[in-house]
């Protein structure tokens, strides 16, 4: 494997950064953006000049004051470059890629694998490797699978057939660039191309568009299938509706060699992994997929305290999810996500509040309910979030985004929320996508390479990638674009002309930079600590009724004026009509309202009782929060922190013990996840 370093990972973000960035950046902005000093940009910055002149392409610009930026002529020679050069880009594998790795060859090899098989692929020690298996054991141990080695046969992984199919569809989506770039070689790269066509033939005739990395999971998996002896089996009346499906029949059509049930086991991936609903006819649960999302939003709401408007769109968008999901669920299906970890960064309180809500669908199904599959409901509850409404200026935006429809709708949402002046926001498939259009702005994950109004972003938006969409957005906007052409018009009287083209951008960035005043970040504003001071934790010794355990623990916010008297009526009176819904666990309640029942700012108190407080229909409560919220989404923060601190019972009854506000909040403050 041929492994340059001239341009590695930083080096390559960097490059598409500045490429993709209107108008100057300047270089701490980048540095906080990559969370890195200002030293080691400048330094990565000198290698990529380096690259560049070495490519016969000028180096980056740099200008004191302003930042650095790189031309039109420059960006597309380096667009060129990289497209001849796909695997100059360096790879240098993170502990976790190399694990994946190791884990998908060992499924899929046609031949003994050792350790300097992974060795050669992976570029590191052979320590590193030993370490890596290690890791690797563990890991499978969850799925209740064995990493298990002999000198006659190398490395093999025993365990339930199902689950180790589960395991591979779940980590190889995230490793096909390697394969497409040829950084890592197939074992027979040929007839996994082969393979691959024949599976894009069966999306066109299905008319389906299927999410990123599932096609080429199935084409190495189907590539490598005669290397296994696996025997799959189904129920009969699953087996004999999954063959009346387009499905089966197009995976028959072009794979007729492979075993009866292989075709029907891929032919389930066909069905569990499409973007579109399966047809209700192969789907006889349809009751059962609605209910389960209902009950998932409804428990996401009880523990989030984020109350939808759009609930019935949101329930039925997650059951369209579900109803793809359950073969999934059924025979270990998974669905890949590359995405997930950024999913998992960029949306941190939304991801583990959504994971704590599954536990809904893990006890109804009696599965595990993995992260990947987490993380595509985290963008379905993401994508429903309040958001402001926008106003009446004429602006349109198109997004491409090929990862998904969960994907697209959150993406949509925040660039709803970033350019409210918006009037039309539209997510189309890559395939939909022409080159001729009106929009305003196009906003794509992928490369456009003959699109002029592109700006180019992860599929989950960093920091850089919001600034990138104001800048664009404020600068093309009508109200600013039509100052900018007034201005000109007077400037052309008394500026030179070959000057007229650098006024007009230093114009447009100076708009963009006065109405971009502060970037929308993915945090939910503050956590439970900055709340928990002075008076909002309280002790209570005596006896009390619940009406007056929560009139007692609601007085810090009402003499901060948080909330009005009407919040605590409201509270007490929610009590006595819903029951139970307030406690979060045993000896626990989160008393709350609805926003317009008396909130006048986001704030929570907290109180223990040293003896229990005797609820409606039976219940005890130990402790007892209150939490008003001024708006739908600032709280989440507060919420996650909760849920970490009182998730477990023994930290529920350890801080039910304590005897003074002081103790209490040392407890939560040594103890919550920072």
């Amino acid at each position: 494997m041929s492994i340059s370093y001239t341009l590695d990972k930083r080096c390559t973000e960097i490059l598409n950064i500045v490429m993709y960035t209107t108008g100057y950046l300047k270089v701490q902005d980048l540095a906080d953006d990559l969370e890195v000093s200002k030293r080691s940009v400048y330094y990565d910055i000198s290698k990529i000049n380096e690259w560049l002149v070495d490519n016969n392409i000028d180096p980056i610009i740099q200008e004191r004051g302003k930042g650095i930026i790189l031309h039109k002529e420059q960006v597309q020679a380096i667009q060129k470059t990289l497209n001849k050069k796909k695997n100059e880009s360096i790879l240098v594998f993170t502990p976790e890629e190399r694990q994946r790795i190791e884990i998908c060859s060992i499924i899929t090899r046609n031949r003994p694998l050792y350790i300097e098989d992974f060795i050669d692929i992976c570029q590191v020690s052979r320590n590193t490797i030993i370490n890596d298996l290690k890791s690797v054991d563990a890991f499978l141990s969850h799925y209740a699978l064995q990493l298990t080695y002999s000198i006659k046969t190398g490395y093999h992984i025993h365990g339930d057939t199902i689950k180790k199919r589960a395991v591979f569809f779940m980590l190889f989506p995230s490793l096909w660039h390697y394969y497409e770039n040829h950084i890592i070689e197939a074992f027979d790269s040929e007839r996994l191309y082969d393979i691959l066509n024949c599976l894009k033939h069966i999306e066109s005739e299905l008319h389906a568009e299927y999410v990123s990395g599932i096609l080429p999971a199935l084409a190495m998996f189907i590539s490598t299938i005669q290397n296994r002896n696996d025997i799959i089996t189904f129920s009969d009346m699953d087996e004999e509706e999954i063959i009346e499906t387009n499905e089966y029949n197009l995976v028959h059509k072009y794979f007729n060699d492979l075993k009866d049930y292989e075709q029907v086991y891929i032919a389930l991936h066909l069905l569990g992994s499409r973007l579109q609903a399966v047809p209700v006819n192969v789907m006889k649960e349809e009751d059962k997929t609605y209910e389960l999302a209902k009950s998932l939003v409804h428990e996401f709401e009880r523990i989030s305290y984020v109350f939808y408007d759009q609930e019935d769109e949101l329930i039925n968008a997650i059951n369209a999810h579900l109803k793809t999901s359950l073969y999934r669920f059924k025979y270990g299906i998974q669905l890949g996500n590359p995405m997930l970890n950024n999913i998992k960064t960029e949306y941190e309180e939304l991801f583990e509040l959504t994971k704590r809500a599954c536990n809904v669908l893990s006890k109804n199904l009696d599965c595990f309910i993995s992260d990947a599959e987490v993380a595509y409901l985290t963008l379905h509850f993401g994508a429903f979030m309040p958001t402001q409404k926008a106003n009446k200026h004429t602006f349109r935006i198109l997004i491409i985004c090929p990862n998904g429809i969960g994907t697209g709708n959150m993406l949509r949402q925040e660039v709803s929320t970033l350019v409210p002046q918006a009037t039309e926001i539209k997510n189309l498939p890559l395939s939909s996508y022409e080159p001729e259009h009106d929009y305003d702005v196009v906003i794509s994950t992928v490369m456009l390479p003959n699109e002029q109004k592109l700006i180019m972003v992860h599929p989950i938006l960093t920091d850089q990638d919001r600034v990138a969409i104001l800048r664009n957005c404020m600068a093309t906007e009508p109200q600013a674009k039509m100052q900018i052409d007034d201005i000109m018009k007077i400037a052309s009287n008394y500026i030179n002309p070959d000057q007229l083209n650098d006024f007009h951008k230093n114009l447009q960035d100076y708009y963009s930079s006065i109405q971009v005043q502060k970037v929308p970040h993915k945090t939910y504003d503050r956590g439970l600590l900055d709340f928990l001071k002075g008076s909002h934790i309280q002790c209570v010794n005596s006896q009390v009724s619940w009406e007056e355990a929560i009139q007692i623990s609601a007085k810090p916010l009402l003499d901060d004026g948080s909330i009005s008297n009407d919040y605590v009526n409201a509270i007490i009176n929610d009590q006595k009509n819903k029951g139970l819904y307030m406690f979060l666990a045993d000896d626990l309640v989160l008393a709350h309202s609805a926003i317009e029942n008396g909130v006048n700012r986001l704030d929570v108190s907290m109180c223990t009782f040293k003896e229990p407080v005797p609820f409606l229909n039976g219940q005890n409560a130990k402790i007892i929060l209150v939490l008003c919220a001024e708006d739908k989404t600032k709280h989440i923060h507060v919420l996650n922190d909760m849920l970490n601190i009182f998730s477990k019972k023994k930290s529920i009854d350890q801080i039910a013990s304590l005897n003074s506000p002081a103790e209490i909040y040392s407890y939560i403050d040594k103890h919550i996840e920072k």
